[in-house]
């Protein structure tokens, strides 16, 4: 579907230009991308890049996902013969960059048309003895658990007035979400049924329930990550679930912050390394 140019659109074009080149050099149908990229266009698209890399992705957010990860490096590089926990893999992007670098990544994503997105886009890339998929959602507890919809990528684990996507919103009491029942995992259960000795990276951007993911893990296992690279969501209702009070719970739990970067009032990206 193509949308008309709007003025909001202008103004992305002028703020993305600076990211234009990389996008030029790394993805060969690029013409096409940027105009998924800055919202002109939707609907499905299959990204090519120059390596050989392919990722299918549903709507224009993916090409945002897809820029965020390749383009921005967002979340970073990634060092090889890694272990990576992605918490949060969407379509596939982050996995998918991680994996190219010889890593083992365990993808987990509870959204059903995401999930087979994800399978296809692993086998698409002859990544399936690298990546492994489970279709479930990463909360605190193993539990099942019901997933509010509310458009990619705003789907949430909480309702709109407790959400981070809650500013998003001006009359929220009249706001009406879908859900869906998902089945959920811990953290702790990632370690110990996967037998993961040592995560190199946690990856997580799970619109918000970061912070009951972490609260939730038991000390030992913060000894086995490395690094821990995510996006943090502020929940308005609760001043403990914000990227400021993660921050102060990880520093005292061994880390120190490497990045801390607010991109607006309710979500931001944060690193956090693993000190000896």
């Amino acid at each position: 579907m193509k949308k008309k140019v709007t003025i909001s659109n202008l103004l992305k074009i002028i703020v993305y230009l600076r990211f234009l080149p990389g996008i030029i050099v790394s993805i060969k149908n690029w013409p096409s991308f940027v105009l998924y990229y800055i919202g002109i266009k939707d609907g499905k698209f299959e990204c090519i890049f120059r390596s050989g890399t392919s990722i299918i992705m549903n709507d224009n957010i993916g090409a945002a996902t897809i820029a965020v990860i390749f383009i921005k490096k967002d979340y970073g590089d990634v060092p090889a013969n890694s272990i990576i926990i992605d918490i949060g893999a969407n379509i596939g992007a982050y996995a998918i960059f991680a994996a190219k670098k010889g890593n083992k990544v365990y993808a987990f994503e509870p959204m059903a048309e995401n999930f087979t997105l994800l399978q296809n886009n692993i086998t698409k890339n002859n990544l399936n003895s690298a990546i492994i998929p489970y279709h479930l959602a990463v909360t605190g507890k193993k539990e099942q658990r019901h997933l509010y919809l509310g458009g990619s990528p705003f789907h949430s684990l909480y309702p709109v007035q407790e959400s981070p996507f809650n500013a998003l919103y001006e009359n929220k009491t009249q706001v009406k979400q879908n859900t869906m029942t998902i089945n959920c995992v811990s953290l702790e259960d990632i370690f110990v049924e996967n037998n993961i000795d040592t995560c190199s990276i946690l990856k997580i951007d799970c619109e918000g329930a970061e912070y009951e993911i972490l609260y939730n893990l038991p000390d030992q296992y913060f000894k086995k990550i490395k690094e821990i690279r995510l996006e943090y969501h502020n929940h308005v209702s609760d001043p403990k679930n914000s990227g400021q009070a993660l921050k102060q719970f990880l520093e005292s739990k061994g880390f120190s912050t490497v990045k801390y970067k607010a991109s607006s009032s309710f979500q931001g990206d944060a690193w956090f390394k693993s000190t000896p």
